[in-house]
């Protein structure tokens, strides 16, 4: 059985290994992206089933990397993760398609 691709993108190093971690030991291949032009570039060069985005990341936000996704690959899951419950934020997420948008600290087995 295939693994299901999973992009964690996310600018905080921690974020990334504690994340990360937890869904390898679920059984998905993670692939993880320090900036938002690097998963730009992921996505552009191989297929994701999912990208979990962290929000506020420069130069390129993570709304910047759920509008590309959706351009380059509209089937795949993108959820907007983020520190900041802003409902700016998470209606503008939501107009371009994203599919869930969760706040940090995120429950992992939720997740």
């Amino acid at each position: 059985m295939e693994k299901h691709r999973i992009l964690l993108v996310d600018d905080d190093p921690a974020i990334l290994r504690l994340i990360g971690k937890a869904l390898e030991k679920k059984g998905y291949q993670i692939t993880a992206a320090s900036h938002g032009q690097t998963a730009i570039d992921l996505i552009s060069t191989k297929g994701f089933d999912l990208v979990l985005t962290d929000m506020v990341m420069a130069p390129i936000d993570g709304l910047e990397v759920l509008r590309k996704t959706k351009e380059i690959s509209p089937d795949t899951v993108v959820i907007i993760l983020t520190g900041y419950a802003d409902v700016h934020f998470a209606v503008e997420a939501l107009r371009l398609k994203a599919d869930d948008y969760l706040i940090k600290p995120v429950d992992l087995d939720k997740l």
